[in-house]
């Protein structure tokens, strides 16, 4: 009797073990799952220009650039939608934008809504990081694009960007720390746009780490027929 009595006391004890844990795993899983203060309210889903897909964005205030949040703040599941069902918009709140990508104009659903506002963007610059603003209309888009932006295709590798762009007589590739170039409209001297890019020159290749390196192509035998130089 006593051994029954035991038994169903440690059983008792097991089941309210069991209880316990099921209930903290519960917890734990729904802390995981739930989003931080800080970027509730704030988070919509916003395309990536870069990597041309769609993600959970967060707008700090009323500046016009977002940062990555993460993706349980979304209402929306931003990574299953299409860049076509990124932007939630209506038809009073959606607004076309252009950017100039790889020397071509795209157009993209934008939204005039003030605390999604930094949705409207064009991604950041290969060698600065800094946010490239989108254009108002097709017009303003194709007044931007210079010779050498044909040249900056980003499903494309850095070789064959580089390689392309410095066999043409009129770019020259420019180079950061890391690794990450742009090809850009320039000569044998540097670059045309000096006030852009003034931190990358032709003397910077002699740099031991290679920081704003500066490559032209070998178009000695042209330069001189030429009478250029």
């Amino acid at each position: 009797m006593l051994f029954l009595i035991f038994l169903i006391i440690i059983l008792f004890l097991i089941i309210l073990l069991l209880f316990s844990i099921k209930k903290k795993f519960k917890e734990s899983f729904e802390n995981s799952n739930k989003c931080n203060k800080f970027f509730k309210d704030k988070s919509f889903c916003a395309i990536d220009i870069n990597k041309k897909k769609c993600s959970c964005r967060f707008q700090k205030d009323d500046i016009n650039k977002n940062f990555s949040a993460p993706d349980n703040c979304c209402e929306r599941n931003c990574n299953k939608l299409s860049l076509e069902e990124c932007i939630e918009n209506n038809n009073f709140t959606k607004i076309p934008y252009y950017c100039n990508i790889g020397g071509k104009c795209n157009e993209y659903e934008g939204t005039i809504i003030n605390s999604h506002i930094s949705a409207n963007n064009c991604g950041t610059e290969t060698l600065s990081n800094q946010l490239l603003l989108p254009y108002e209309t097709l017009d303003d888009c194709k007044k931007s694009i210079k010779e050498c932006d044909k040249y900056n295709i980003s499903n494309r590798s850095e070789h064959i960007n580089k390689t392309d762009c410095i066999n043409d007589i009129n770019c020259g590739y420019c180079t950061n720390s890391d690794g990450k170039g742009t090809c850009v409209d320039g000569t044998a001297e540097g670059p045309n746009n000096l006030q852009n890019y003034y931190y990358c020159n032709s003397t910077a290749k002699n740099n031991n780490n290679g920081e704003n390196q500066y490559t032209y192509g070998n178009h000695a035998q042209y330069l001189l027929q030429s009478g250029k130089y």
